[in-house]
Formats: structure tokens, C-alpha cells, sequence
């Protein structure tokens, strides 16, 4: 069941690489936007923004311009440069010292702790600058002692002389503007690659997401599409193929069940047609049939009578003509008058069987067992002498009853008992059921005997048809026993699967009989 595709799971897969797209657009975009804050955050850190030991070298190299001035000027003039040198002193000190160590402070890069350390202990308040500084301070209030002037002065060059010494102690920053670049750079170039990466990966994976959406859902409806007209057209033989473990596969294979069931609801309704077809034609024949063949009885009873009695009123004055004929003549006079009475009386059974098939729908009809009709038919046909030697297997299950004619449904019985025996060797097996449903019951005869061809199952039921090669069939049998069963509103059929391979007969009567005309 894991691994079963539906189309939910395909949907949650779909949507899940279309996220996972989507992460990677992201992470791209906000990444390039990092790297760009990132690299504009180290260039604010540019040349003006670092820590400048030079600048500040510069600015104690020009606190010896004033003092090479009061070595060499007037004393009148001295005052003035002393004052200057005060003022690039107090630059020094207050704006310049205290500038490059916030700049130092400032620096982003943790790696510069130790360098930033030793900077900061250069500057600190005891430190040996700080010392110079504070003794410069005390000697530039000496300078103005005329006596003292120069030798002060000269003292003072060979402090600040010390001071830049002490100052070009302090290394310059270990970074510089082109590592700043050339990171950027890095970044940048890194981070194009990624973008162009992730474009690529989302493109390909876009377009696999729409194979897998093709191949997976569109196609197999597109699929079913096809085949769904097919088979509205008609053509029921149509396949659906479709190889997934989804809901597509299910709807095809359901499609193929449909179709199958239509096809064979087609063949059976084209199978009852025809049947209802050849039983309407028959009906109709029969109907011909039976209204002629009253008629022929009753024209057919009078000459045969008259024959009958002829043929017994001369039997019975052969005696008065011995004494004048010869005894072998007499002899074939009584085999001919044998001849005619016996001939006589099996036309009279032809023409009482015709009334009887000509007579319909005019039975009385009453509840019975219908187990106990069939159980009197097996006796009396067991007493039958051209009959022995063939087995009868019935087990009733219990009684079953029916409304029925008693004696119809027992001629029923013993009409397709009998044709069932004849048709089988000595040794031979019928076996007869009875299976009770809801609102009828279905009796089945399935004999092994000689079986029937198609052209003989549908001529079976025709009036005068007959196998029989010794003439003795009338041919009535079978077409007596469909109407009567037609007569009690029920069904009877025919089964064999060729010539020798037995047969099966199928009688369906209602537990309910239809209302009827009263008998005459």
C-alpha cells in the first residue's frame, strides 16, 4: 500500500517539488542578497574608515616644524610658534591618538584581537607615547624662559623624534582595501554560481515535474478518453490498458469490467431475442397447427370408425366362411382384418393426441406436491419393459408445492422421462432435480444419452418432429409438453453440447398460477 501511486500522493508529490523549487529560489535570492549586504558592510570599512598610522605619523612629524621655527627665529616671533606647537600638540593628543584607537575599535574582523591589543596598549595612558606626549606638554612651558629656549627646543625635536619612533612600533592595519575586493569578489562570483545552480536545477526540475504530470495523469486520461468514445460507439471488445497502481489503473480496470458486462448483457438480450423470436414464430405455428389439426381429428375419427367396425364385423363372420374357402386364404384374410384394426386404433391415438394438442389454457388448476408427481412418474415409468435397465437418480429435498394440473404437468414429466430413457443405452443415467426459488421452481432431466445437434434443439419443439427411424413417433410429444408449460405461464429449454454428449432439459414453473379460464 506504500508504494501504491494515487493521484493524492502524485498532487502532494507535485506540490512538494514545487516547493522544494521555491526553497531554492529563495535561498538564492536572499543568499546574493546577504553576500551584497555583507560586502557593502566591508566597504564602508575603506580607506577613510581604517585606522590611518601614517596620518598619524604625520601629524607628530609636524609638531618639528614649530620648534625648528623657534631654534631659528627671532624672540619677538617665538611666542607664536610656541603657541602653534601647542595646538598641533593638543591635535596630536585629543583628536588624532583618540580617533585611530575608535577606528581600531571599530574594525569588523575578529581576527584582528591581538593587533588590536598591542595597539591599544601603545596608547593606553601609562603607556611610553602617552608618557612622551605628557613630557612635551611640560617642556613646551619652558620655552618661554629666553635662556632656556633653545636648549628646550632642541630637547623637544629629539622627543618627538623618540615619540615617532614609538609610534612606527605600531604595525600598519593587516588588511587592506584590495582583500576587501578580492573577497567580494569571491563572494560574488560564488554566489552568481549558486544562483545560475539553482535557476538550472529549478528549470530541469520544472520540466521533470511535467513529464511526471503527463505521463502519470494527463496521458492515462487522455487514455481513457480515447477509449471511452471507442466504446460509445460500440465497440465493446475494446481494452483499456493502463500500467500505474493508481486510481487510473482501478478506473480502467473498472471501464474493462463495464464493457465486459455489456458485451455479454448484449449477447444474452440478442440471445433472448432470438429465442422469443423462434418461440413466437413456433407459438404462432403451433396455434395453425392446433386449429387444423382439430379440424383433421374430427374429419379423420368418422372414417376411422367406420373402418374399425367394417374391419371387426367381417373379423367376426369369418366363421361362416370357412366351410367355402380355402384355410390358407382364410388365414391371410385374419392377418389383413388384424392389420386394419390395429392400424385403425394408432390413427385413433394420432387424432386423440391432436385433440389433445389443439385443447389449451382450459385446465383447473389446484396446489400439489409437485416432488409426488414426479416420484409417481419414476414408478410408472419403472414398470415401462422397453425402459429397463436405465438408472433414475432423484432425492427430493422435501416436498414442493406449486399450483399446477396435475395430470398435464405428470404427461410434462413423463413426455421428456421417456424421450430422456429412449435416447440412451442399456445402462445408461437420469438424474433429475428440483430447486424451489423465491416464486417458481425449476425442474432439470440431464440424461447422458445420444444428445442433439443445434439444428435438432431448434427444431424439438415443432410440431410432428421426430428422430425416431422406425416410425413409431408421432412427433407430438415435445410440442404437448411446451404447451403446456406455456399454458401454466412457465419456461422450458433445452441444453447438449453435440451429438452423443447427452442433454439437459430446464422446466421453470410459477408457484402461482395466472389467472385462467374456467374449464369448459
Amino acid at each position: 500500500m506504500f508504494f501504491t501511486q494515487t493521484i493524492r500522493r502524485k498532487l502532494g508529490v507535485g506540490l512538494g517539488i514545487i516547493f522544494f523549487m521555491l526553497i531554492l529560489l529563495a535561498y538564492g535570492a536572499v543568499s546574493g542578497l546577504l553576500s551584497y549586504q555583507n560586502t557593502v558592510a566591508d566597504f564602508k570599512y575603506s580607506l577613510d574608515s581604517l585606522p590611518d598610522r601614517d596620518r598619524l605619523i604625520v601629524s607628530v612629524v609636524a609638531l618639528n616644524e614649530p620648534l625648528q621655527k623657534i631654534r631659528h627665529s627671532r624672540p619677538a616671533a617665538s611666542a607664536h610658534y610656541q603657541q602653534k606647537f601647542k595646538e598641533q600638540l593638543h591635535e596630536v593628543e585629543k583628536n588624532e591618538i583618540p580617533g585611530f584607537l575608535q577606528k581600531v575599535d571599530r574594525l569588523p574582523d575578529p581576527s584582528l584581537s591581538t593587533w588590536r591589543g598591542f595597539v591599544n596598549s601603545q596608547f593606553s595612558q601609562h603607556s611610553a607615547v602617552m608618557k612622551r606626549l605628557e613630557h612635551l606638554s611640560l617642556m613646551s612651558e619652558q620655552l618661554e624662559d629666553p635662556k632656556q629656549r633653545l636648549k628646550v627646543a632642541e630637547q623637544m625635536i629629539l622627543e618627538v623624534a623618540h615619540l615617532e619612533s614609538l609610534i612606527l612600533e605600531v604595525k600598519e592595519v593587516p588588511s587592506s582595501t584590495k582583500s576587501v575586493i578580492e573577497r567580494a569578489s569571491r563572494v560574488y562570483r560564488s554566489r552568481y554560481n549558486l544562483v545560475w545552480v539553482t535557476c538550472l536545477i529549478v528549470f530541469i526540475t520544472f520540466g521533470c515535474l511535467i513529464w511526471y504530470g503527463y505521463k502519470t495523469v494527463l496521458a492515462p486520461i487522455q487514455e481513457l478518453h480515447s477509449g471511452a468514445r471507442i466504446v460509445a460507439q460500440g465497440h465493446f471488445d475494446h481494452h483499456f490498458e493502463i500500467k500505474s497502481r493508481d486510481e487510473m489503473a482501478e478506473l480502467a480496470e473498472a471501464f474493462n469490467k463495464m464493457t465486459q458486462r455489456f458485451k455479454e448483457k448484449r449477447d444474452e438480450l440478442n440471445h433472448k431475442v432470438d429465442e422469443r423470436s423462434r418461440q413466437l414464430v413456433r407459438s404462432e405455428r403451433l396455434a395453425g397447427i392446433g386449429v387444423l389439426a382439430a379440424g383433421v381429428a374430427h374429419e379423420i375419427n368418422n372414417p376411422l370408425s367406420a373402418i374399425s367396425m367394417a374391419s371387426e364385423s367381417l373379423q367376426g363372420r369369418m366363421g361362416d366362411l370357412k366351410p367355402h374357402c380355402p384355410e390358407d386364404d382364410l388365414e391371410v384374410v385374419e392377418q389383413y382384418l388384424g392389420l386394419i384394426q390395429r392400424e385403425a386404433m394408432r390413427c385413433r391415438d394420432i387424432t386423440s393426441k391432436l385433440l389433445d394438442f389443439s385443447r389449451g389454457q382450459n385446465s383447473v388448476r389446484s396446489e400439489n406436491d409437485l416432488v409426488a408427481v414426479i416420484e409417481e412418474v419414476c414408478s410408472m415409468v419403472s414398470l415401462i419393459k422397453r425402459l429397463k435397465g436405465r438408472n433414475i437418480q432423484f432425492s427430493p429435498p422435501g416436498a414442493c408445492w406449486a399450483e399446477f394440473n396435475p395430470a398435464e404437468i405428470k404427461q410434462v414429466v413423463l413426455n421428456i422421462m421417456t424421450n430422456a430413457l429412449e435416447s440412451m443405452e442399456v445402462g445408461g443415467s437420469l438424474e433429475i432435480q428440483v430447486r424451489e426459488h423465491v416464486d417458481s421452481v425449476t425442474l432439470i432431466f440431464k440424461d447422458d444419452g445420444c444428445g442433439m445437434s443445434s439444428e435438432v434443439m431448434e427444431s424439438l419443439f415443432d410440431p410432428f418432429f421426430t428422430q425416431r427411424a422406425d416410425g413409431t413417433g408421432t412427433g407430438l410429444g415435445m410440442s404437448i409438453t411446451h404447451r403446456i408449460v406455456k399454458d401454466h405461464g412457465g419456461e422450458i429449454e433445452v441444453e447438449s453440447a453435440g451429438p452423443g454428449k447427452g442433454s439437459t432439459f430446464f422446466v421453470e414453473l410459477p408457484k402461482k398460477a395466472k389467472l385462467q379460464n374456467k374449464a369448459a
